[in-house]
């Protein structure tokens, strides 16, 4: 008898017992997935990234947009492939886990979940950051921390997040379509008014168009990814989607192109608008504005428009609002797909309610978030670590795609990503890239915090035994991550390194060595043939 998709080492598996009886629901269709995507990317970035990028780049760091976006653009059409082939809530977990074993599988998925967890008190931290405009008990500029009351107020919004969470998904999304259309008629009219006092000069005048050089660029172009990081949402939420092989690709496609220029206008708008002595700054001071409390705000004063300087307050706490439970819930999903497919975690987190939403793998999130309230209750200290967790949790997308591809050539695949044996190889190296550029004090917490996701493989092995080619086919991953924080301690001193790879030199020497894990994890995926005694599929 010819085996079936579901017979074959890394195919997909059924759903647990739990997740049949009480299914997610397909209620989102291609509107409802595009601004769910387009609202978790549109979240504090709105009033923070844009303004960041020229603080790093100056204006030159509006070029870092569309850097960004076609570096993000190949990453997002592995996952995309994954995605449309095999639909799965958390596919960010299912996709390597299948393609390369319990070691990959554990330690990307832990990733994958710190990386969302930890975004979502990031954003948190940034909404209550701008409602101190009205409310100065809930911040100190002294430490740029939030007061005791302060972290009260987060753990109200965070409870009013997890609530929306636990609701069924066609309400969540009917919430949400509201909410971003607001956010984007609020950029605009923003851009608009600031448009209205445009001086060309702010390009040129000061230091230049690249007042912190290629180092400056590159470490915007970092930051733009926190901007893009929502792209993979349609992927997480792929098994609420109605034919999720039509609507996801589009949805990511156009999400993509409708942020892209929103950025671009935004931070365009920016430098146009800025003036140095109504913003209380030094001429040329680039590096100031991303420590300024309420960036479009200052701007807007500066130019005698306080009343869009409201609006842009109003915008970004909408906008940081929405993102919050977006990512809460992306989370979830992720803790979900880590239960529910492979037992990293206990079977109690695989678990639907009757709404179809992971209750039990939200509550998770609940704790994980609320530890990081207390202990990083600073947007500027949660910020790097994000982005560069996100980041790191692509990398194996590509990889898994290019397994598959491999291992199941006959299966059924909506959307093919082009030109794979050369984009998925340099994928993987663009993601290793953006995680070395986002820095060693980033780097030197992120890496011990992902390895101590291997202490999960306690709860897989009461499921399934853990076997040699499981370890050998998996071993590659810890290397990767021990080599990349290696590399960020030695890199150039601009990342934060100790300069021994010194800059230029040191991003080639990064991303060889990540095209060289790219080939040995993909050598090491084709050879692994599933856990023994178990169907894999």
């Amino acid at each position: 008898m010819k085996p079936t998709g579901a017979d074959l080492p890394g195919a997909p598996e059924p759903a647990s017992a739990g997740a049949e009886a009480r299914g997610y629901k397909k209620d989102l269709g291609l509107w409802s997935v595009v601004f769910l995507s387009i609202g978790a990317i549109l979240g504090p970035a709105v009033g923070f990234t844009p303004v960041s990028v020229l603080g790093l780049a100056g204006p030159a760091g509006i070029f870092s947009w569309f850097i960004a976006f076609l570096m993000i653009l190949i990453l997002a059409m592995s996952y995309i492939e994954l995605g449309t082939m095999w639909p799965r809530a958390g596919g960010v977990v299912y996709y390597p886990a299948r393609a390369s074993g319990p070691v990959v599988g554990v330690l990307n998925g832990w990733g994958a979940f710190l990386g969302y967890s930890l975004a979502v008190p990031s954003i948190i931290v940034a909404f209550v950051e701008y409602l101190s405009y009205w409310f100065s008990s809930l911040y100190t500029t002294k430490t740029n921390t939030l007061t005791a009351l302060g972290i009260v107020v987060a753990f109200v919004v965070l409870l009013a997040m997890i609530y929306l969470n636990s609701l069924r998904i066609r309400y969540m999304g009917q919430i949400n379509n509201v909410l971003t259309i607001a956010t984007i008629v609020g950029i605009l009219v923003i851009v608009l008014a600031l448009v209205t006092h445009f001086r060309a000069s702010n390009f040129t005048s000061f230091h230049g168009l690249f007042p912190s050089g290629a180092s400056g660029l590159l470490l915007a172009v970092t930051a733009t990814v926190y901007g893009y990081g929502g792209f993979r949402q349609p992927i997480d939420y792929a098994e609420e989607v109605r034919e999720p092989g039509r609507t996801v690709p589009r949805a990511i496609f156009l999400t993509m192109v409708v942020v892209l220029v929103l950025f671009m206008l935004e931070s365009f708008a920016y430098v146009g608008a800025i003036r140095w002595s109504g913003m209380k700054l030094g001429s040329g001071a680039w590096g100031s504005l991303s420590s300024l409390e309420f960036p479009l705000y200052t701007v807007s004063h500066g130019t005698g428009l306080a009343a869009i300087g409201i609006i842009a307050i109003l915008t970004t706490l909408v906008a940081s609002f929405k993102d919050g439970y977006i990512y809460s819930g992306g989370a979830a999903r992720v803790g979900h797909a880590m239960a529910r497919f492979d037992g990293y975690l206990p079977s109690v987190f695989a678990d639907l309610s009757v709404q179809g939403i992971p209750v039990v793998s939200l509550l998770l999130v609940l704790v994980v978030v609320a530890i990081y309230l207390v202990l990083l209750p600073a947007f500027s200290s949660l910020f790097p670590l994000v982005a560069s967790a996100l980041v790191l949790s692509y990398a194996p997308g590509p990889l898994a795609c290019a397994i598959f591809r491999h291992r199941h050539p006959e299966e059924r695949r909506p959307y093919r990503m082009p030109f794979l044996r050369v984009l998925a190889p340099l994928s993987f190296a663009v993601a290793t890239l953006m995680v070395y550029w986002s820095g060693w004090k980033a780097v030197r917490v992120l890496i011990p915090s992902v390895a101590v996701g291997i202490l999960l493989l306690l709860f897989y092995r009461r499921k399934r035994r853990i076997t040699r080619q499981d370890v050998i086919c998996g071993a590659w991953m810890p290397l990767y991550l021990a080599v990349i924080l290696v590399l960020s301690f030695l890199g150039g001193s601009a990342f934060g390194g100790d300069n021994v790879l010194a800059f230029p030199y040191d991003s080639p020497i990064v991303a060889a060595v990540a095209l060289g894990f790219y080939y040995l994890g993909y050598w090491s995926g084709i050879r692994w043939t599933g856990p023994e005694g178990a169907s894999v599929g």
